[in-house]
C-alpha cells in the first residue's frame, strides 16, 4: 500500500471561516475575562479615599471581588 495523501483544504469552506470565528470569540471573552479581574484587582488595592472619590465602599469592592472569586 503507498502514502496516503490528505488534501489540505477543508471540504467545507464555510467550516474554516466558523472555526476562525469561534476562536476569535473564545479569545475576545477570555482578553475580557482577564480586564475584569485586573479591574476588581486594582479597585481592590485601593484606599477608602479613592473608593469614596468613585462612589463606591469597601463593602461594595468586597462583595464583587467575594462574587466574582466565588463563581
Amino acid at each position: 500500500m503507498g502514502p496516503i495523501y490528505v488534501d489540505p483544504r477543508p471540504d467545507h469552506p464555510g467550516l474554516a471561516l466558523f472555526q476562525y470565528e469561534t476562536l476569535t470569540r473564545v479569545v475576545a471573552w477570555l482578553e475580557n475575562a482577564v480586564m475584569k479581574r485586573q479591574t476588581r484587582l486594582q479597585l481592590g488595592r485601593l484606599g477608602d479615599d479613592g473608593l469614596k472619590d468613585l462612589g463606591l465602599t469597601r463593602d461594595h469592592v468586597e462583595a464583587d471581588l467575594e462574587n466574582y472569586f466565588s463563581a
